[in-house]
């Protein structure tokens, strides 16, 4: 298989079939380009087409670097209907998406729902309570949007980038240092071979990141990118999606009333015995056509032993009578709703190291980095996933524009490591003990942690300068570093409320 650099690619793009896009590519082809050494040109090599992945890749490019990406999945803007994530973009990832192109931003706001406009609604079987949101920061907006939408605003932009090269349907093969400097990329599509080279490397590739394993292995198994995990009272919780019209009418109070696709609503349970477990409707524009409904449960709830249409049906009648999914759902919904396993929070885990440079080879080191949940991973009660993932972007490219000379980055990933790594620590800290108890797991401990919350929120505003709010409200001031937010949260008590737990490592 012929090692392409990055820039070799570009050189062979007029020679490839329209397919190559999609993830095959001719092997053929590509050896024609020879294999230039990596540190002639800015050459980069992005493993994984989420959204840290893609904006990794339009940075690189918007500062000269020629990038290909690297994608598992067939089609990276693809919808998973098991899954179904939103996303809630606040100022640190509006800020990433702007600087990467302003329409960028624009696009998002188009596609979303700002927090701003958004009401709260409580259904019960007594009936519908709507509020306005209690805690949104007026001078601050946040908007919602699926995941789905997101990826695809941002592979838009990448497809229309010269610079940047996809290819998805991807298995990675191998990733090793090559042997005149760089590093070496080898996979396959759809059965074709190919191979890339670049004299950097991202990885942007998830919480079992192959790319950080390799780190580990060439940093002699030392242990520095062996992620370290942290107990938190949300981890292990599990969840299961399901899929519902945007807007749709429900039987309340004796008459009809819409359930509005810019509205958060809870559906709260109420089963006679065992628990009882809300659904959770975050907002979408009405034109999507289709909204999730997620359920979060501990491991053991009898949800779990569902797993046909009739028993979801009959468990269903008894937990949402005032909620009837099977009017508002397809057969074909229920069917896969019931058969779903779902998935489960992962624990807090933080990679210990964020980069690697190796020695230098005629000149060139090769140079990895890795952002996203490949770094720091942990469940979404804080909405920070994606935001401090597109934080990660912003933070290398400043290193890379301060350190990188040419190709040669290792420098700059060493200095990406050393600015981030105090705020990766400190978001994974403040993430076990922030808002693990929003999901009702443990009634008694979920009241005594809501007492806290709205305790120290009070306390804020009577004595400002001895409490500042609690971290779960003070991680949406984007312009605080993660340590500052951890700081200030834990000015005038304790870091975790009580009855937080969570924090310690395994």
């Amino acid at each position: 298989v012929a090692v392409l650099t990055a820039s070799s690619v570009f050189m062979l793009a007029g020679r490839w079939q329209e397919s190559v896009g999609r993830g095959r590519r001719r092997t053929a082809r590509c050896s024609r380009g020879g294999a230039a050494a990596a540190g002639e040109e800015k050459s980069a090599v992005v493993i994984g087409a989420g959204p840290a992945g893609l904006a990794a890749a339009l940075m690189l490019a918007k500062d000269d670097w020629n990038v290909v990406v690297v994608e598992r999945t067939s089609d990276p803007a693809s919808y998973d209907p098991s899954r179904g994530f939103m996303y809630l973009i606040d100022g640190r990832g509006q800020r990433c998406l702007s600087e990467l192109n302003p329409n960028l931003l624009g696009g998002l706001q188009a596609a979303s729902v700002s927090m701003m406009e958004t009401k709260i609604g409580i259904l019960t079987p007594k009936g519908l309570q709507a509020t306005v949101n209690p805690m949104k920061d007026k001078t601050r907006n946040s908007y919602w949007l699926p995941r789905h939408i997101l990826v695809s605003l941002l592979l838009e932009e990448v497809r229309s980038n010269s610079r940047i090269k996809l290819i998805a349907g991807a298995k990675l093969t191998s990733i090793h240092q090559g042997s005149h400097g760089g590093v070496d990329v080898q996979g396959s599509s759809e059965g074709e071979s190919w191979a890339v080279r670049g004299s950097l490397l991202i990885g942007a590739d998830g919480m079992r990141s192959q790319v950080r394993t390799q780190m580990e292995e060439w940093d002699g198994n030392r242990g520095r990118f062996v992620p370290e995990q942290f107990d938190s009272p949300s981890a292990g919780l599990r969840y299961k999606v399901l899929t519902l019209p945007s807007t749709f009418k429900l039987e309340v109070d004796g008459g009809m009333q819409d359930l509005a696709s810019d509205c958060m609503y809870s559906v709260r349970g109420a089963a006679s015995t065992g628990s009882k477990l809300k659904f959770g409707l975050i907002p979408v524009r009405a034109d999507f056509g289709s909204r999730t409904a997620n359920l979060i449960t501990k491991p053991e709830d009898t949800l779990w032993e569902v797993s046909d249409v009739a028993g979801l049906r009959a468990y269903a009648r008894q937990q949402w009578p005032h909620f009837p999914i099977e009017e508002l759902v397809p057969e074909s919904e229920l069917v896969r709703f019931a058969q779903d396993r779902g998935g489960y929070f992962p624990k807090p885990q933080l990679s210990p190291g964020a980069a690697w440079a190796g020695e230098p080879k005629d000149g060139v080191s090769p140079a990895v980095a890795i952002v996203g949940d490949a770094l720091h991973c942990f469940p979404p009660d804080i909405g920070q996933g994606v935001n401090s993932a597109l934080e990660d972007v912003m933070v290398l490219r400043d290193a890379l524009r301060a350190h990188a000379h040419g190709g040669a980055a290792g420098a700059a990933v060493q200095a990406y490591e050393a600015a981030r790594m105090p705020d990766a620590a400190a978001l994974v800290e403040m993430v076990c003990f922030s808002a693990p108890f929003q999901y009702s797991q443990s009634p008694w401990r979920s009241r005594f942690w809501t007492v806290s919350f709205l305790g120290r929120f009070l306390l804020n505003k009577a004595l400002p300068s001895i409490f500042d709010l609690p971290t779960f409200l003070l991680v949406q001031r984007s312009e605080l570093p993660y340590r500052e937010v951890l700081r200030r949260g834990r000015r005038g008590g304790p870091g975790a409320p009580p009855g937080g737990g969570g924090g310690e490592k395994d």
